[in-house]
């Protein structure tokens, strides 16, 4: 506990983005001392790690915080469309993909030109898990070749990951027998009733959507061999080559070798740095909370700024230099 806190206030809610429209979410409305009095953060969908997380985290700053009121988790279509909201102001927080967030920073990919964005912590790795079933005949990435392929939301920073991927690989989207952009909960419902052969998650281990796929049909994790990890990673540093281990779902008896990337939490640069302050230093020191929310979560530390892309934000860098944190010359304030 820091001193701006508060208890018993109105704790944070799980709302999806429409609603938030009709009530006016979208605008942040700001109390004493730059502090936003409703907190909204931009998650996922329903299905994934950061909606559960974000929830928590709505409902731990409400408390944590004096001057703010509501914290909402808003459903969105993940990293990219977390970020391009964050850049409008729409957004009080975003959850995002360091690889989404090396593009918004650069002003490439999606977005056309760099925003003013800045990290707050990271949180931890997203695994890129490509789905099928065992009785669809698929063994590699090469096999997705004339398969009815889900490559996640469109927008998500799942296509994202995906698309450089499958083209560093030599391939492209062109090459499935078709290409669908659904999220992550109709991707289970579309491969259980046979109507999808491979879906694509970029998340933390463990993804309740496809704990429910496994709970039906006999999954299998699509593997990257070394050759092909050791391509993904020369090609993009913001990746790296890790193991989704054995028996993170039912059936998944073994190791799977897989590409993950790095989870960032971050504000606007233009957010009153005191307020930005408080946020990280309440999110650094309550992940207990927020493991309970999502297993993942509980990898949030400081030290894991270390692997920031964007730079830290001014308010963050108060909390880093407390707790002893060394950053990186390239992601200080700037």
């Amino acid at each position: 506990m820091f001193s701006s806190t508060k208890r018993g206030l109105v704790a944070g809610a799980l709302v999806p983005m429409f609603l938030l429209a009709s009530c006016g979410g979208g605008d942040s409305a700001e109390g004493a001392a730059g502090v936003e009095e409703f907190v909204t953060i931009g998650t996922g969908g329903t299905g994934g790690a950061y909606y559960p997380i974000g929830g928590a985290m709505g409902s731990m700053l409400a408390r944590e915080i004096d001057g703010v009121n509501s914290g909402t988790a808003e459903t969105t279509g993940g990293s990219v469309e977390n970020l391009q909201l964050l850049g409008r102001g729409d957004v009080t927080l975003a959850m995002a993909m360091n690889d989404a967030v090396y593009n918004a920073v650069n002003g490439e990919g999606d977005f056309d030109q760099p925003l003013d964005v800045c990290t707050i912590g990271v949180m931890y790795p997203n695994i890129l898990q490509v789905v099928t079933t065992e009785d669809a005949g698929i063994s590699s990435f090469q096999d997705f070749t004339g398969k009815n392929v889900s490559v996640g939301d469109a927008g998500s920073a799942t296509e994202l990951m995906f698309q450089n991927v499958v083209e560093t690989l030599g391939m492209s989207f062109d090459d499935f027998g078709k290409a669908q952009h659904l999220p992550f909960d109709a991707q289970t419902t579309a491969i259980r009733n046979n109507q999808l052969d491979v879906g694509a998650w970029v998340v933390a281990p463990g993804a309740s959507s496809i704990q429910d796929l496994a709970s039906s049909e006999d999954i299998k994790v699509v593997p990257l061999d070394q050759a092909s990890l050791d391509k993904v990673t020369s090609e993009y540093p913001y990746y790296i080559a890790t193991e989704l281990e054995a028996g993170t779902y039912d059936g998944q008896d073994g190791a799977v070798p897989v590409a993950a990337t790095w989870n960032s939490l971050l504000m606007s640069k233009s957010a009153n740095q005191d307020f930005v302050a408080d946020v990280t230093r309440a999110v650094h020191e309550n992940v207990d909370e927020l493991a309970e929310a999502q297993p993942a979560a509980g990898e949030i530390a400081p030290e894991n700024v270390e692997d920031a892309v964007a730079p830290v934000c001014e308010g963050s860098m108060r909390y880093f230099e407390e707790a002893g944190v060394e950053i990186p010359e390239e992601v200080r304030p700037n």
